[in-house]
């Protein structure tokens, strides 16, 4: 027996077995996570079709209007889903403004999300509170979330591509949200 071992080793046998090892197992166990985000992001979710579009008016700090069209989510549904699983080419190209309808507390994530965000806090008046950048979560991450809040209580959260808020001067500093344009 010894014999027949050592001969497949050292034969051509040995590295076409690995070989298959490597591609039947590594590559669909290994492989496929690193590549979640681009197979399982969509255009759009049924929480993103039932949103309806507004154009939102802000003031910048320079004392500026900037319109906006953005998706408005005001229903349960629609503030769970928010760009949760939405293609990266759609993200960059859209806004999101949740109406929560009151003064409100709680965080944002960024799990099933596939492009890094700006999101602005607005308190029921209008008055921006606060701007965060939110980066993606990693593909088939499990560790720690992290949280993105205003500190202190809002009504309304702007989620924006990535850079728009501070292209726009949109800042804590005298920026506002007109919301007589929210609906």
């Amino acid at each position: 027996m010894p014999f027949l071992w050592e001969s497949i080793f050292k034969s051509r046998i040995f590295p076409f077995f690995i070989s298959c090892f490597y591609f039947l197992f590594f590559l669909p166990v290994f492989g496929f996570s690193f590549n979640l985000a681009a197979s399982s992001c969509v255009q759009a979710t049924s929480g993103w079709n039932s949103m309806q579009e507004a154009v939102i008016t802000l003031n910048n700090s320079r004392g500026k209007t900037v319109h906006l069209l953005a998706r408005v989510a005001d229903e349960p549904r629609e503030l769970a889903a928010g760009y949760q699983f939405i293609c990266p080419e759609v993200v960059r190209q859209s806004a999101i403004l949740f109406d929560f309808g009151r003064s409100f507390t709680s965080r944002f994530h960024m799990k099933n999300v596939f492009a890094p965000l700006d999101i602005a806090f607005f308190d029921h008046f209008g008055k921006l509170v606060k701007v965060e950048h939110m980066s993606p979560e990693p593909p088939g991450f499990s560790g720690k979330r992290k949280f993105y809040s205003a500190g202190t209580s809002y009504q309304y959260a702007l989620e924006t591509p990535s850079g728009y808020l501070s292209a726009h001067f949109i800042s804590a500093r005298n920026s506002s949200l007109d919301t007589a344009t929210v609906h």
